[in-house]
């Protein structure tokens, strides 16, 4: 199974650089992208910054917002079920022993944990420090 990062699902609604790299991801992947609330509250967020700094319209970041609830409502975006608690646990041991290696933040720490969590063999980053955290883990990296 794949684990998107945040940054990769963004780009599939966003019209950014290696946009096509993440649907190219994404089409390889034999199940729909997971998703987690961590993943929902970035994606909002980082639409609503590009709304901020005048890179879309409000009305376009909206839309945006709205289009990824009913991809999240249909299917096309599948949501995981978190237990928090183990999460943060598997995000510290990382951290211990591979943050300073890495340099890896706590929110890209977060997405490996919950790839270790729900099982995941493979990791789709952009980000060179979370690749690192991610490959450190025992994990895929595709990026």
């Amino acid at each position: 199974m794949r684990y998107f990062d945040t940054g990769v699902l963004l780009k599939l609604y966003l019209p950014e650089p290696r946009a096509a790299d993440a649907v190219t991801y994404v089409n390889g992947s034999a199940k729909a992208p997971f998703i987690s609330p961590l993943h929902e509250l970035e994606m909002r967020s980082a639409v609503r910054q590009k709304a901020g700094r005048g890179e879309i319209t409000l009305a376009e970041s909206e839309s945006l917002i709205t289009q990824i609830e009913a991809d999240l409502s249909n299917g096309v975006l599948e949501r995981l079920t978190v237990v928090w608690p183990d999460v943060f646990a598997t995000a510290e041991a990382l951290s211990s022993s591979h943050g300073i290696s890495t340099l890896c933040r706590t929110l890209d720490t977060l997405h490996v944990a919950l790839a270790i969590e729900f099982g995941f063999k493979e990791f789709c980053t952009f980000d060179l420090r979370q690749s690192l955290m991610a490959s450190a883990a025992g994990l895929k990296v595709l990026s």
